[in-house]
């Protein structure tokens, strides 16, 4: 062996110790138990499921000879003609997310900014009534809708003592998008609103110095440095709002299917589970595709370095 293959393997060896000492020191070594349980919890799952998709039916083969993609046929199949309830599914799905992450943003935006630049004095009691009902179940929370919208409610017995009737407001689609956009609203709201907060007052005060207004620091200060909130926050929602099956089952009252009821209908009463294992797949796909999409738009290095 010549000196300068010596070298080379002295030097290999050194760094596949060094790459060895780092991932088992600190701080590295904390996030071992943490990546075991993402693998156990996650990805195990996740590879059950797309495994499941393709099986003839519900008992578990590793022979690949017997694996078909009839289930997926059968749903791309139905979205494309319209066959079936898997276009209506994908299209009702798709449109409450959209007009959720939508709803949520137009809601929370200005009132990130209220409490991160403009409330002072009673900023904790406001933070506080936004925390709260996250300590509460879905169910509960979504249940109290349903009381206080059902036909001889809460709501229609207040419009009453008005002499004011209205039909039933459940059972419908923008019904099932108020439960939505008020289920999840929080989490649009505080990404925007850390985003918002992390902006230094100087920075404010040096664009005041300068001869900004209040449209142009709003335009060149705040809506770009509170964009990483924005994206994250559309991304949170869109992502929940796809999987959102309380809210479609007792606002939408069975009448209105989306992805995530069509789903828990195929493992639980039709006991389909190739089939709702494909649409789970489905989701997953437009998950990660709206994830790197949306992702795209900002550079999360620099969120990580602002954050440090």
């Amino acid at each position: 062996m010549s000196t300068i293959e010596k070298l080379q393997h002295q030097l290999g060896s050194e760094r596949d110790e060094s790459i060895l000492r780092t991932l088992i020191s600190p701080p590295t070594v904390f996030m071992i138990p943490l990546t075991v349980l993402l693998m156990f919890m996650f990805i195990g799952p996740i590879l059950s499921i797309v495994l499941f998709s393709v099986m003839p039916g519900n008992n578990l083969t590793l022979n690949p000879a017997t694996w078909t993609l009839a289930n997926y046929a059968e749903i791309i199949g139905g979205v494309i003609d319209g066959t079936g309830v898997y276009g209506e599914v994908m299209s009702n799905t798709v449109l409450i997310s959209v007009a959720t992450t939508l709803a949520t943003l137009v809601f929370s935006y200005p009132a990130a900014y209220a409490l991160a630049r403009k409330i002072k004095r009673f900023k904790l009691l406001f933070l506080l009534s936004l925390i709260v009902p996250l300590f509460t179940s879905v169910n509960i929370r979504v249940f109290g809708w349903v009381l206080f919208l059902v036909k001889k409610g809460v709501l229609q017995s207040l419009l009453a003592l008005f002499g004011i009737t209205t039909p039933s407001l459940l059972y419908q689609e923008w019904t099932i998008i108020l439960g939505t956009t008020y289920v999840y609203m929080p989490f649009m709201l505080f990404p925007i609103y850390l985003s918002i907060g992390a902006i230094s007052d100087e920075t404010f005060e040096a664009a005041r110095d300068l001869g900004a207004s209040r449209y142009m620091l709003f335009r060149d200060i705040v809506l770009p440095m509170s964009k990483p909130g924005i994206i994250i926050g559309c991304l949170f929602v869109f992502v929940l709002s796809l999987g959102a099956e309380v809210e479609a089952q007792l606002l939408g009252g069975g009448s209105i299917y989306t992805a995530a009821n069509n789903i828990s209908y195929s493992f639980g009463y039709s006991q389909n589970w190739p089939l709702g294992s494909a649409q789970a797949v489905g989701l997953l796909i437009i998950t990660v595709i709206a994830g790197i999409v949306i992702l795209r738009t900002i550079d999360l290095r620099e969120i990580a370095s602002r954050g440090s």
